[in-house]
Formats: structure tokens, C-alpha cells, sequence
């Protein structure tokens, strides 16, 4: 059994894996919760209003818990993704389906216990809700318990992004209990603390917390308080969230993403050509999950996901992947592609208790196949990170990859080493070779008429890898 390292928090219940399938173990506490909301149909609800992703309850006879009194079986997801990572308009997606969740639940008796981001993932159609045991009895004319949490993961955030920077979104790697409204507040442009909903749940909330110690006090009932809410004034208040959170909007500064296809340097049939071999290498290694690194508008992403591969399209300009995120959602979108936003220099740490409550981006693997398409010269002479060190990495991330070398006469190196004379990491044909193969096997390769050249490379066996030994194979895996 391999326990889910972010889910130890909750007496409740407990995620694992076993045999490849994923289950969560209920345990006493949450027990009242669950035979309550099964019996009610309330999880049939959500489930059927694709809020919350499904789960059967299966047999007890695999002990891996002598605390479970039910087990439930989940849908694998093909990749877990944290909000840090998740584009403007995701993050936006799973605030929404809080709230659908809410008005759905109240006038049923049931409320969410919690609202964490790291509640929602997206499953490949969409966004879902994956905590089955934050479904919880309201208590009756309670403020929302999880009001004050849901303020914090998501519509401080959206706030800031959307009318402070979009970069800001990258706070959440310090914040992973929710962005201090405080700190929110007074960062926010003077007038936009006042626009309706935004000066209630976030100006006013912020000045109610105080000097308050917020990771105690958010979201409770004061001890010997007389609040009292009724369901109507509760669905009022989601109401209130939802509006406020359907008017935030992020408006992209630049366009050049929308013109990308007209300022790269491409000619038409060297596009061409490289699109027919990445269709030619997906449908020859029918890969179930493709990682595509640095992939811009995601039109390489796009082309696995018509073959049914699920992908994660890995770029760092936000911009970039809210347009993707855009495109893959409208009515009729490529499903199975899921953007995210990173720098590749910098790729998401593990975090949290122990580092391993919040996974890395390399332990999220490993996929099928790798793209890494007009990237790795970004990487040596923009970021400095040798070709051995590049070509390790990618060694850990996938089985197979597919990599676009882009030789030293090309219009964009030579305008990535304007002004550094010679003093850059070694670079080159031979040097991407050697660095490479240490790692890989060369499979097969394509050269286009730009001079650039296309390799698809398999992943040596461990042993078989540089610097491996029994004392240090988790570095080669």
C-alpha cells in the first residue's frame, strides 16, 4: 500500500494506491458523514452535475487499515496539478464548482466541510471536486466553516492576479494554506478593494481576521458566539461569492501568442513537416500520457491529444496557457490537454510537511512521451544548464522523447548568444550527442530544411546510465 502523502490530514479518511488503482479508506469520524450523504444520493448528484469525480464501495477483504470501516475505489487521474501551476482561468473553474457544489448541498441539509484548492483536479474532461469525504452534515445555522478558506485559496488569488499582476499567482508556493487577505488587500490597486463582492469577502473579511493568528481562526465559530445563519442567508452569501467570482476577469496585456504561428521562424513546410513526424511518433508509440515542455500555444499538445493521449502542455508564459486552457475548453475543444504554467529553469519543488505533501513535477511521472521541442536551447544558453544535466532530467521524466536540436547557425541561437562572444556552455551537434546518449538510445531522427533536426530517443535502462549504482538509482530513475 502506498499511503497519498497529501491526504494525512484528514481524520476522516485516507487515500492510497494498491496494485495501481486508487482507493480511499473512511474512517470513524467521517463515517456519519458518508452513510448520510450515500444514503441521500447526494454524492449520485454531484456526480451526475459533474462536480465530483465518482467512487465504489468495494470489499474489505485487502486489510490496509484496520481503522476502515469502508473502502472506496476513484477513477485514476492521469496527473495531479497544484494551483501555482494552473492558469488564471482553471483556478477560476475550480472556485465555481465550489460554489455550484454549495447551492447544490445546502438546501439538501449538506454543506462542504472544507474548500481547499487542492480539492479540484482536472480529470481530463474537466475540473472536478476528488475529496469525496469534504461532503459533510451542515450544522445547522452555522456560517459556512469553510468560508474563510475559500476566500483564501480562491478569490484572494484570482484578485490579485486579475487586477494587481498575473504573476502573483506564483505566491501560492509560499501560501499553500491560502494567500493572507491582509496581504492581499493591501496589495490590490486602492479602487478595485471596493468593487462589490471584492470589498465584503476580501477588504472587510481582512480587516475582521485582525491580527488574528489566521491559520487558527480561519473559518471557525467563535467559542460562546451567538452567529446564527439560516440557509437562505447562506445561499445568499454563495450567490454573493459566485457573482463576485464570475466578475473577475484577467485581460491579457499582449497578444503575441494569437500571432505566434506568424513571427516564429519557420518556414510553412518545415511547420508542416514537423507537425506530420510528431503525428508519425504518436501514432507509432500510442502513448497514454505525452509531458509536452515548452510548448507555447500547445499545437504540438493539441496533435497527441487527437490521438487520445492525455497531455500536460508545460509552458512559462501565463499567457500562453491561458490561451491553451481557453482553446481546449470551448464547446468544441480538443479534450485531454491540461495546461500549465512554469518555468522549466525553476520546475515546481516538492512542498509541504516533509516536502512530499505537495509533489515535484518529476514525481508526477513519469510520462509515455516527452516533447521537448525548441527547448533546449533555451535552457543551455538562456539558463545556463548544461546539455548532461538537461538530458538526466529528461531521463527522469519519460520513457521516450521527442527533441528538437537546433543547430548554432540558426536566426534564434545566434540571437540567444549576441553579446556573449564565447563565453557560453559548450553547444553543439557532437556535445548534444555525446550529453544525450549517455542517457538515451537514438531511435530515429528527421532533419528539417531550417537545419534543425528532430530525434526520438529512448530511455536507457538504469543500469546501463551514467553515475548509477545501487546506492544512487532514485537520481537515474
Amino acid at each position: 500500500m502506498d499511503v497519498n502523502t497529501g491526504s494525512f490530514r484528514d481524520p476522516s479518511g485516507q487515500v492510497f494506491e494498491w496494485d495501481g488503482e486508487i482507493y480511499r479508506n473512511v474512517f470513524g469520524p467521517g463515517v456519519g458523514d458518508f452513510e448520510a450523504a450515500r444514503d441521500g444520493g447526494i454524492y449520485d448528484r454531484l456526480v451526475e452535475a459533474k462536480l465530483l469525480i465518482p467512487h465504489e464501495e468495494v470489499d474489505m477483504e485487502t486489510s490496509t487499515s484496520e481503522e476502515a470501516v469502508y473502502r472506496l475505489k476513484h477513477p485514476r487521474l492521469p496527473v495531479v496539478s497544484y494551483p501555482w501551476e494552473w492558469p488564471f482561468s482553471l483556478l477560476k473553474d475550480a472556485a465555481l464548482i465550489h460554489l455550484e457544489a454549495m447551492k447544490m448541498l445546502v438546501p439538501l441539509g449538506f454543506w462542504l466541510r472544507d474548500a481547499s484548492a487542492f480539492n479540484a483536479q482536472f480529470d481530463g474532461d474537466g475540473i472536478r471536486l476528488i475529496d469525496t469525504l469534504s461532503i459533510g452534515r451542515r450544522i445547522p445555522e452555522s456560517p459556512w466553516v469553510a468560508y474563510g478558506q475559500f476566500c483564501g485559496h480562491f478569490l484572494g488569488p484570482l484578485a490579485l492576479a486579475a487586477y494587481g499582476d498575473i504573476r502573483t499567482l506564483s505566491l501560492w508556493r509560499g501560501n499553500i494554506d491560502g494567500y493572507p487577505l491582509d496581504l492581499v488587500s493591501r496589495m490590490l490597486p486602492f479602487w478595485r478593494r471596493y468593487r462589490p463582492g471584492i470589498f465584503m469577502h476580501l477588504t472587510l473579511h481582512a480587516r475582521a481576521q485582525g491580527g488574528a493568528d489566521r491559520k487558527e481562526d480561519i473559518g471557525k465559530v467563535k467559542q460562546g458566539g451567538k452567529t446564527t445563519i439560516s440557509d437562505r442567508s447562506l445561499l445568499g452569501i454563495v450567490q454573493s461569492l459566485l457573482g463576485t467570482i464570475k466578475g473577475i476577469k484577467w485581460k491579457r496585456t499582449s497578444e503575441i501568442w494569437d500571432e505566434y504561428a506568424d513571427i516564429r521562424t519557420y518556414a510553412a513546410e518545415d511547420v508542416s513537416k514537423k507537425s506530420e513526424y510528431v503525428e508519425k511518433v504518436v501514432k507509432e508509440l500510442k502513448p497514454g500520457v505525452v509531458w509536452d515542455l515548452g510548448s507555447n500555444t500547445g499545437e504540438f499538445s493539441l496533435i497527441a491529444a487527437s490521438h487520445g493521449a492525455f497531455v500536460v502542455s508545460i509552458d512559462s508564459d501565463p499567457g500562453c496557457t491561458e490561451y491553451l486552457y481557453q482553446k481546449v475548453t470551448g464547446n468544441n475543444g480538443t479534450k485531454g490537454v491540461l495546461p500549465l504554467t512554469m518555468d522549466l529553469a525553476n520546475p515546481s519543488p516538492g512542498l509541504g510537511w516533509d516536502s512530499r505533501e505537495r509533489l515535484g513535477l518529476r514525481d508526477r511521472g513519469p510520462a509515455d512521451l516527452v516533447f521537448a521541442l525548441a527547448l533546449i536551447h533555451h535552457l543551455v544558453l538562456s539558463c545556463c544548464v548544461p546539455l548532461k544535466m538537461i538530458a538526466k532530467w529528461f531521463a527522469g521524466l519519460g520513457e521516450y522523447l521527442l527533441v528538437e536540436f537546433v543547430p548554432e547557425n540558426d536566426p534564434m541561437v545566434q540571437k540567444l548568444l549576441r553579446n556573449r562572444s564565447d563565453q557560453h556552455l559548450p553547444y553543439g551537434l557532437d556535445v548534444f550527442k555525446s550529453d544525450f546518449g549517455g542517457f538515451f538510445k537514438f531511435v530515429d531522427h528527421m532533419a528539417l530544411h531550417n537545419g534543425r533536426t528532430l530525434f526520438l530517443l529512448r530511455r536507457r535502462s538504469d543500469m546501463n546510465m551514467p553515475n548509477c549504482d545501487e546506492k544512487n538509482k532514485s537520481d537515474c530513475r
